[in-house]
């Protein structure tokens, strides 16, 4: 649609003022571990918003790129605002600049939320975020507050635990690919499957734009299923089993999105609204930094 890097746009904007077996069918599944080899420590540094400038600036004059440019500048917008809070570990792993209501509770939810992440081996964004008026408000948490987690892992990546044929390419994504992560925590009825996205900006191509965010067990199936022949006669025993495991990493509200950002640095953030019931719940955005 010609008008949706405009909605999107508006949505940044407001953000900011807010704050497999091609030869057998045999599939193996085992219990999903975080592989030893990757860092699930999130960063506590804001992206330079320096170098950002100076690469929206390079792209103001050498190339027309609206939705890149869109998205630079909203990532620059979101890191301006971090970077006037020191980020220290202790407060990575709990919502800044909230109403002090049960933070024991949202806490808790947080440590759920951070650990459906790393199921999924993404690595954690440099802050979480937290939505207000999201579940029904109590004397111990008047604001309805519910926490959420943003993450990105580069390509080559494939999820540990899936066991693939080797006929099978099982990574989710290859070199020069990035998989943005969202996972919330409390959601008790996720009723939509759209409403988050992720802004992304690549400061050595200068390429960017938006990405729609779908929700964990459609993306990993879709992903999977793609690399099934049509005429495969096991087609659909392989989605069957694709799809219980891909249920057991998926939570209410989580969402994925693989985007072809390049390899380089590329600057992220992850922003919308996921339903909770009769609830619409804006996730204010969390944003990151991936070597790709």
């Amino acid at each position: 649609m010609p008008n949706q890097p405009l909605i999107r746009r508006g949505v940044v904007a407001l953000a900011i003022a807010a704050s497999a077996a091609l030869m057998s069918p045999a599939l193996a599944v085992a219990a999903p571990v975080p592989p030893a080899d990757l860092t699930l420590t999130a960063p506590t540094s804001v992206p330079d918003n320096k170098a950002l400038s100076a690469a929206i600036a390079q792209l103001q004059k050498t190339r027309v790129d609206p939705e890149a440019l869109a998205a630079a500048k909203a990532i620059l917008g979101v890191g301006s605002q971090l970077s006037t809070t020191t980020l220290s570990k202790t407060e990575v792993a709990a919502p800044t600049a909230t109403p002090a209501a049960s933070p024991t509770d949202v806490l808790t939810l947080l440590a759920e939320a951070n650990s459906a992440l790393r199921q999924l081996g993404i690595q954690s964004f440099i802050n979480p975020s937290v939505a207000f008026n999201c579940t029904e408000p109590t004397p111990d948490n008047p604001f309805g507050l519910l926490p959420a987690v943003g993450g990105a892992v580069p390509g080559p990546f494939f999820l540990p635990g899936l066991k693939l044929p080797a006929a099978i390419d099982a990574n989710l994504v290859k070199d020069g690919e990035t998989l943005f992560g969202f996972v919330p925590s409390g959601i008790t009825k996720d009723g939509t499957a759209s409403g988050m996205q992720v802004a992304w900006f690549n400061v050595n191509t200068l390429q960017g734009g938006f990405a729609d965010m779908a929700p964990v067990g459609t993306t990993l199936v879709d992903i999977w299923m793609k690399k099934v022949p049509d005429n495969n006669p096991f087609k659909g025993q392989i989605k069957a089993a694709l799809t219980t495991f891909a249920n057991r990493l998926s939570v209410p509200g989580s969402r994925l999105a693989p985007v072809k950002t390049g390899n380089g640095t590329v600057l992220s953030a992850v922003f919308g609204t996921v339903e909770n019931g009769n609830r619409s719940c804006f996730f204010l955005p969390m944003i990151g930094i991936t070597q790709a």
